[in-house]
């Protein structure tokens, strides 16, 4: 009995040394572990918001020495703690809304002088080069013709260049490093339209980016040129893009061949856009790792002539030329460090463990861009890679050989026939790609959870597809610029790129449309336990502990799916705010799946509507009813309904003409089968199953709303202009926004 005691005194130092002994061979296995810890821990340090983070690094270095008492462990953490230190401070100084400061609010006139900062931008005209939004840095900028010019010498702000559309788009082509002067509107991105709709304010932040400029098309005037070598890089880019594409009959096959061979940040088609985030397969259209691994591939391939160690030096000058022609975006700064550290090492002959250079990547990575830590691409990134890596590398010879037990009996090679032995390595091949995309989809399908609310259930048939003919379509871009002198020969090889683009966007529509499943944003902490069992399953060395993560991660998925079954019905009223836009109110039941709209008055709102059916686990909308037939209830139903199918709309007569169409979107006058509506000069009574509403007006700049449910009266209010509600229907309550 005296002993229970004396246990339960040494636990905790038994513990202890368990964690020390455990962490000083994590070490010793990645001992990149600590250059990232420390950039992660250099990060945090620099954060504000009055919490004293800078003691973050001296107590890291605290806690390294308890875990890991050895002065080399201890090298390894500080040293690379420095240049990541500097770095983040330096990025840190950056994060300051300087025109804000400047001018001392956050919306005013003003005349500007800006320099187009934006890769995307291009000096040639036509649809395919043609940029809604462009990155640019402000020089100057006054209020008024005869007032002072506010100059701006060091760091020169960046500014979102709003370039219109339609009948407002700017017609001048903007290139790279183009100085414009115009008269416009500073302004701030708005805010959420209520807490858990997407913060565009804060992605802009991110980008470093805290105002908008909204131009005069006729004051916009080029006073000066862009030179330089990215400008060069950027006209030979767009040059080489117009002659594969000159053979092209569809503007929308042209933006995606730019998007996916050149980086270029142009807007598709929202059905094709949509379809490629629904079916896992967005990344296709960004420069990422999957673009630059195939341009490092088809460059080893086409090296081998020179010698191993020597050839993997000689590809990184050129892939650092196209990462550069792309614009060096994060996803492919992210893509070239990773695969640059893995050619240095390997032209070294240093011998280390794939994780560990893949920390070592991101420790540079980091030191290079410290936003990435708070950007949702680095994790994307470093997930999929790190489960990559974690495949068994005989996962083809382990599929084969099963099936070789279940099939027949395997024989030795000497006996077996020709075809038998293709089948075979067909076999591997194709079962080690299946493997791959599995865990890669799953991985970055988890986190799509978590930020978009959705899951790409096809993204395995999807990624298998699409992948093989995004390697072809830069053989095929190879190909068409090689003969893009030879008239019909090269017009020939551009028709057969058009066609491979034509495929890859069917391809996304296609299994965009197939299934997709909205899933509630879960909890941080289940996401990742998700991942921490699915790392689990990969390394078990038992089929009892294999089989009990995945029950594990299938619990888990169950629980995400169905949480929206016990989701109260709610009633959601939001005014975006511009006088004359009227009340859009919503009403959903998660456990039924069933979601009817009152109004869709702008794309904001059409964007923030689909994100919040997409929060509550809704993937179809039942009705939209229109209350009159002003622009200002339906200017955002477009946007509505390339995000949520629509099944019926119900407007008045004149305003059914200009309903958007589609497969899924039928247009109905006041008294369809689900909702009843009718309009009686400015009051609009609608009914959606047992709840009855009255909606004053809002276009003389006031609005009413009553809502009843089963004659009960629960709602009776004035609704301002800028404001969101959420009521939930059983039990009657108000949630405080």
């Amino acid at each position: 009995m005296e002993s229970v005691p004396g246990h339960r005194t040494v636990f905790p130092r038994a513990l202890f040394r368990r964690l020390r002994i455990s962490a000083t061979a994590f070490e010793q296995s990645c001992p990149a572990a600590l250059f990232l810890l420390a950039a992660v821990t250099a990060v945090l340090s620099v954060r504000g918001n009055g919490f004293p983070y800078v003691l973050i690094p001296a107590a890291s270095v605290l806690l390294v020495w308890a875990l890991i008492p050895t002065r080399d462990a201890l090298v390894r953490f500080a040293l690379p703690m420095l240049p990541a230190l500097i770095a983040a401070l330096v990025w840190s100084g950056q994060q300051r809304n300087f025109i804000a400061d400047e001018a001392g609010r956050a919306r005013f006139a003003a005349e500007a002088e800006l320099i187009v900062d934006d890769p995307s931008a291009s000096a040639r005209s036509g649809e395919a080069f043609r940029v809604r939004n462009l990155q640019c840095r402000v020089k100057r900028f006054r209020y008024g013709a005869n007032a002072p010019w506010i100059e701006f010498e060091d760091s020169k702000p960046r500014v979102l260049l709003d370039c219109g559309r339609g009948e407002n788009a700017i017609a001048i082509p903007l290139g790279f490093g183009d100085t414009l002067l115009a008269t416009g509107v500073f302004s701030a991105p708005e805010p959420p339209l209520f807490p858990g709709s997407f913060d565009y304010a804060a992605y802009l932040e991110h980008e470093g980016i805290y105002e908008l400029f909204r131009p005069e098309p006729e004051s916009l005037e080029v006073v000066l040129h862009g030179t330089g070598f990215r400008r060069a890089l950027y006209d030979l880019r767009d040059a080489a893009l117009a002659a594969v594409c000159r053979g092209f009959r569809s503007v929308e096959n042209a933006r995606m061949a730019g998007a996916m061979l050149g980086g270029r940040r142009i807007a598709l088609e929202k059905e094709t856009r949509a379809g490629f985030l629904s079916s896992g397969t967005i990344h296709i259209l960004t420069v990422s790792g999957t673009h630059v691994g195939i341009f490092s591939s088809l460059l080893l391939f086409l090296l081998v002539w020179v010698p191993f160690r020597k050839r993997c030096l000689v590809v990184l000058a050129p892939l650092l030329l196209y990462a550069l022609s792309t614009g060096m975006r994060e996803p492919a700064m992210r893509a070239y460090v990773m695969i640059a550290a893995f050619l240095i090492l390997r032209s070294l002959l240093l011998a280390t463990s794939h994780i560990n250079t893949l920390m070592l990547a991101a420790y540079a990575i980091l030191v290079i861009s410290p936003a990435s830590l708070l950007k949702p691409g680095m994790y994307y990134s470093f997930l999929s890679v790190a489960l990559l890596l974690s495949l068994p590398r005989d996962v083809g010879s382990i599929m084969l050989g099963f099936l070789s037990r279940k099939l027949s009996q395997p024989l030795p090679v000497r006996y077996a026939p020709v075809w038998r032995i293709r089948a075979s390595r067909l076999i591997r091949i194709l079962s080690s790609a299946f493997a791959a995309t599995l865990v890669a989809s799953l991985g970055s399908g988890v986190l799509s959870i978590l930020y978009q609310g959705l899951f790409p259930v096809s993204a395995v048939p999807a990624n298998l597809l699409v992948m093989p003919l995004a390697v072809l379509s830069f053989i095929a871009a190879g190909v068409a610029l090689l003969f893009s002198w030879a008239g019909p020969v090269g017009l020939f090889f551009s028709g057969v790129l058009e066609q491979v683009f034509r495929l890859i966007g069917w391809l996304g529509r296609f299994f965009g449309g197939l299934c997709e499943t909205a899933i509630p944003r879960p909890p941080v902490w289940t996401i990742i336990l998700f991942l921490a069992a699915m790392f689990y399953l990969l390394h078990a060395k038992h089929w009892r502990r294999a089989a009990c993560a995945a029950a594990l991660m299938t619990a888990l998925f169950l629980f995400w799916c169905f949480r929206a079954a016990f989701f109260p019905a709610e009633v959601l009223i939001l005014s975006g705010g511009g006088t004359g836009q009227e009340t859009a109110v919503v009403v959903t039941d998660p456990a039924l799946g069933r979601a009817d709209v009152v109004n869709v008055p702008d794309y904001r709102t059409g964007s923030v509507l689909a994100d919040y059916l997409h929060e509550r686990g809704i993937t179809a909308c039942r009705s939209v009813a229109v209350s009159s037939g002003r622009k200002a209830s339906f200017d955002g139903l477009d946007t509505f309904a390339a995000q949520i199918p629509v099944i019926d709309i119900h407007a008045p007569s004149n305003a059914l003409s200009k309903m958007p169409d589609g497969p899924a979107v039928t247009a109905l006058p006041y008294r369809g089968a689900i909702s009843s509506c009718e309009l009686s000069d400015e009051l609009f009574s609608f009914s959606i199953g047992t709840i009855d509403g009255n909606l004053l007006s809002n276009h003389t700049g006031r609005g009413h709303l009553t809502l009843r449910k089963d004659g009960i009266l629960f709602l009776d209010a004035d609704i301002p202009q800028t404001s969101a509600r959420r009521l939930h229907i059983q039990p009657l309550e108000s949630i405080t926004p």
